[in-house]
């Protein structure tokens, strides 16, 4: 008996020993891994290593649009033409709420439209039972249930410099400077057991290093810059994993609050979708889209809004002498920024090995751009219409001298195909015709007319000069006539 409770405390013996082995070595490898300094130290030590939430609420999950006041300089809840408050986002019938479209009308017999957004706030934030009315009078019933909400901020974003739009291959080439931040109070609440600490890094930014990056989860990682390409010589962000001289992932501790901040900058490559059915009298709309990275669920959500910075700096970038652009002009109020969410009902999860329907939301910067189009007008359409006023003007030749007016119609077709050569690379090569295609066909066609005129007045010339000489003055007048209605029509269809 005695001799099994020597082999028992032996045994307990030996694993206190293992267990407090491998934790100091554990702790030993921690502290190797430490960046320099305190503060990063105490939160590599105790904060816990985990996907953190901002917010953990219990209500019905209704997200209101936000729209940017530029006189009174702050976000307001966006409306539609009632005053009924729009849905950027609902985790319940997503059949009836569309992100973008859809007003609510009523919560409980409530008026929203009587609320100002404080109020609208307060009230969607109740638990419990709640009957939506939307704004097409259709009533729905939802309970209220808890879910996480993550609220990344794109704090800044600046646009340098729009260095090319190249419309051939659909792409943007821009130089930006953004910062992101995401509030950490999880962090916070470790910290807060060393006020001393906290006090020594008060308004102050410390850089996170490369190596303490990779050990700990910091969510404000999964944002995503929707880019074509990421070039690392030109761009610094989380991606470049080259050794850069500013810091791009810092904590900041302001206000009580502490943050993680990121930075993104350099030149980036976006893929554009372009519209050139009225080149060149044309507006494209140039779109930066920011992803979340991070899926929604029964759960949780995860956003990315704006911070009145954004709007300030693009605002800024609409003056022409700030934008600097030569070919483009940005029409006034023609830069937004707008929260959208992408739905998928077909998603393969590969972890899963299951097709299930998922959402992400995201925030798009749109540049509606108006381009400049004096230089088709005065080096392509103008030129093109004194080469057909020459070809018509051959109807004013007298009709039986044939010879010279199909000369003179022949010469100025050639310098109409000539001519095309000279502009072919300033017009888009495209699976449809533009404005200025039209154009060009039709001034063709009018230039071939003389010519085929010209031919055929050859043969009935000896037979009735009476009779083609009406014809031919008939066509030059109401031909011209035709060639500008329906160059009217093109441009302004």
């Amino acid at each position: 008996m005695i001799y099994n409770r020597i082999l028992i405390y032996f045994f307990l013996l030996n694993l206190f020993f293992i267990f407090s082995f491998n934790t100091f070595t554990k702790a030993s490898e921690k502290e190797k891994l430490m960046c320099d300094g305190n503060f990063t130290d105490y939160i590599y030590q105790y904060d816990e290593d985990n996907f953190e939430y901002l917010e953990h609420r219990n209500d019905i999950g209704i997200f209101y649009d936000f729209a940017w006041d530029n006189v009174k300089k702050k976000f307001i809840i966006k409306r539609d033409k009632n005053n009924y408050p729009i849905v950027k986002f609902s985790f319940f019938e997503k059949k009836k709420i569309i992100p973008g479209i859809t007003s609510i009308k009523a919560f409980n017999s409530i008026d929203l439209s009587k609320l100002n957004d404080h109020q609208l706030e307060k009230l969607s934030a109740t638990a419990g039972e709640i009957i939506i009315e939307l704004a097409n009078k259709d009533k729905i019933k939802v309970f209220s249930k808890p879910y996480k909400l993550n609220n990344f901020k794109l704090s800044d974003f600046k646009i340098i410099s729009i260095q090319n739009i190249d419309t051939s291959k659909g792409i943007l080439e821009m130089s930006f400077d953004s910062k992101l931040t995401n509030v950490r109070k999880d962090i916070y609440k470790v910290l807060k057991n060393k006020p001393d600490l906290l006090e020594e890094y008060r308004n102050s930014a410390i850089d996170i290093c490369d190596e303490f990056k990779n050990l700990a989860t910091w969510p404000l990682m999964s944002v995503e810059f929707d880019e074509f390409k990421y070039d690392a010589d030109v761009r610094e962000g989380l991606k470049n994993k080259e050794k850069l001289t500013n810091p791009v992932f810092e904590i900041i501790y302001d206000n009580n609050e502490i943050r993680t901040l990121r930075t993104e900058k350099g030149v980036g490559y976006f893929r554009q979708s372009f519209d050139f059915k009225k080149f060149p009298f044309d507006e494209q709309k140039l779109i930066i889209r920011i992803n979340t990275g991070v899926s929604n669920s029964e759960d949780s959500v995860t956003f990315v809004t704006p911070e009145p910075g954004v709007f300030i700096n693009l605002n800024k970038f609409i003056e022409p002498e700030i934008n600097k652009l030569k070919a483009w002009s940005i029409i006034d109020n023609g830069i937004e920024v707008k929260n959208n969410v992408l739905i998928e009902n077909d998603y393969y999860d590969i972890y899963s090995k299951k097709i299930v329907p998922r959402s992400l939301n995201y925030l798009e910067i749109e540049i509606i751009l108006k381009r400049n189009f004096q230089h088709y007008l005065f080096k392509i359409m103008f030129p093109v219409f004194l080469i057909l006023c020459v070809a018509w003007y051959v109807l004013w030749i007298p009709t039986e001298k044939y010879e010279a007016r199909l000369n003179t119609s022949i010469i100025a077709l050639l310098a109409l195909i000539a001519y095309n050569f000279v502009f072919q690379d300033d017009i888009p090569k495209l699976e449809y015709l533009t404005d200025l295609d039209w154009f060009i066909l039709l001034s063709y066609i009018f230039c071939l007319i003389p010519v085929f005129l010209s031919i055929a007045f050859s043969k009935f010339i000896s037979k009735n000069q009476k009779k083609v000489t009406k014809i031919n003055k008939f066509i030059k007048i109401w031909g011209g006539i035709l060639y500008l209605l329906i160059t009217i029509q093109i441009f302004n269809y």
